[in-house]
């Protein structure tokens, strides 16, 4: 792991690790109910759903429009538009998987899964899982090393105020 200088990157970063812990139990609640459709009432899985509703809705939704609004503004002014450009597209892929995933999630949460929502949501889920995983890394790789070199610490001060400020 690199270690970031600058406390916006260190704050994406440890929000990058809380999603994969989330990412990593919802691969283990697909897994361990691949044959069967699960119980959602159950603790396990339950506790999974609730996170995932809770993580898309507010999170996630969150930490991207930060990066659009903020980050990705800085980032193109500076003359790094394709990765803002990858990075995006694959934003405006996420948000609509991620809601679709939420609400299925959220019905589960209420009156449970059938057969069919199960396997819709495996399969809607597994996709989200593989898609953030990814993004996630691309973020680590490319965009918190970029911001690492353009933000001095006036400009991190300026986008952590402006951050706390979305949240």
């Amino acid at each position: 792991m690199m270690e970031y200088e600058r406390s916006i990157n260190r704050m994406l970063h440890d929000e990058h690790v809380a999603t994969i812990a989330l990412l990593e139990r919802i691969e283990s609640t697909l897994a361990a109910h691949r044959k069967a459709t699960p119980d959602a009432a159950s603790t396990e899985v339950s506790s999974v759903l609730r996170d995932l509703v809770s993580a898309v809705e507010a999170d996630i939704y969150n930490h991207f429009r930060f990066e659009e609004e903020e980050l990705f503004i800085r980032l193109q002014a500076a003359g790094d538009t394709g990765m803002t450009f990858i990075l995006q597209e694959e934003h405006d892929v996420i948000l609509p998987l991620g809601q679709q995933v939420c609400e299925i999630a959220a019905t589960a949460i209420d009156s449970g899964f059938d057969d069919e929502s199960w396997a819709e949501f495996r399969q809607l889920a597994s996709e989200l899982v593989e898609r953030m995983i990814s993004h996630i890394q691309k973020e680590e790789m490319g965009l918190l090393s970029a911001l690492e070199q353009l933000l001095d610490e006036e400009a991190d001060g300026e986008v952590m105020m402006r951050y706390a400020e979305m949240r």
